[in-house]
């Protein structure tokens, strides 16, 4: 067990409790945040570990995505958003700079789903967007129905479509 992952979800869900009762109106619901965050971690982490990339990185950058969201409650922009709270988050982990900036990186540039990142950011828009579509949303933009298709058969999993 990650107990240092699950003490960053703790905290993760800690400040979702908390923007829930301080923000009235929400594209998303709370629930939804947590549900969304903790799976694209998982989703992340399979992904990281077939594509050799390091795993708990990952996991964090996948949960850590749409904090943009989760502070001010809307989808527009919000994954430029994100910079300010989850620079706050990781500053209180220990580490390499270089590791939390690639993670901001990979928050800020997760909506980008029709360019091509850094294989941190591509993990976070491919765990997104899997996450998104196993949890029943009709992907409908060519270039995430396209990147879904990608996501898919990388896992060996038939596109549905």
């Amino acid at each position: 067990m990650n107990w240092e992952f699950m003490g960053d979800l703790q905290k993760i869900f800690t400040l979702l409790d908390e923007l829930e009762v301080q923000t009235s109106k929400r594209d998303y619901p709370i629930i939804w945040e947590k549900v969304h965050a903790t799976s694209c971690a998982q989703i992340g982490r399979m992904l990281a570990e077939k594509r050799g990339i390091n795993v708990e990185q990952a996991a964090l950058a996948c949960a850590l995505h749409d904090m943009g969201r989760w502070i001010s409650g809307r989808q527009y922009e919000h994954a430029p958003k994100g910079e300010g709270p989850v620079r706050s988050f990781l500053a209180e982990k220990e580490g390499m700079a270089e590791v939390k900036d690639q993670i901001v990186q990979a928050v800020i540039n997760h909506s980008k789903k029709d360019e091509v990142g850094t294989p941190l950011e591509e993990i976070v828009k491919d765990a997104d967007v899997l996450d998104c579509h196993w949890h029943g949303e009709d992907i409908m933009k060519p270039f995430h129905m396209a990147r879904l298709k990608t996501a898919l058969e990388d896992l060996g999993i038939p596109y549905p479509y």
